[in-house]
């Protein structure tokens, strides 16, 4: 199964906790973001590089993970992940059900049927890929 994880940048360790799980269990990574982080300051002909490459990894996946929380880049990507053929899996993480519930931060997309919301510990996020 390919897999592509978002979420924000100052997420960068958890999203790759995440991965080097799913790649433990033979699943393989359509792009790792987390090796050039935030790219606000690149050129112009940088930030479309990665934005067509973030797009295409999005869409080459499996299974799409999105760990709360997320920015502007994580929601278009759950966006992608929506419009893309049916059968993506899409799991949308939050260690709280805040995000869930008309906090601050909440979406009204992290409803979508095809979204299957996981409100529990990292940890226990972690031994639930394990059965992926």
């Amino acid at each position: 199964m390919k897999f592509y994880v978002a979420s924000g940048v100052g997420n960068k360790a958890l999203v790759n906790r995440a991965a080097e799980r799913l790649e433990k269990n033979g699943h393989d990574r359509t792009y790792d973001w987390t090796g050039h982080g935030d790219v606000s300051a690149e050129l112009a002909a940088r930030k479309r590089e990665i934005a067509a490459l973030e797009a295409q990894a999005v869409l080459d996946a499996d299974l799409v993970l999105l760990l709360l929380p997320g920015r502007f880049g994580m929601h278009t990507e759950l966006g992608l992940s929506l419009a893309s053929p049916a059968g993506k899996r899409i799991l949308l993480w939050s260690e709280t059900g805040a995000p869930f519930e008309g906090s601050d931060s909440f979406c009204v997309f992290y409803h979508h049927p095809a979204v299957e919301r996981i409100v529990c510990s990292f940890s226990a996020l972690l031994e639930r890929l394990d059965y992926l």
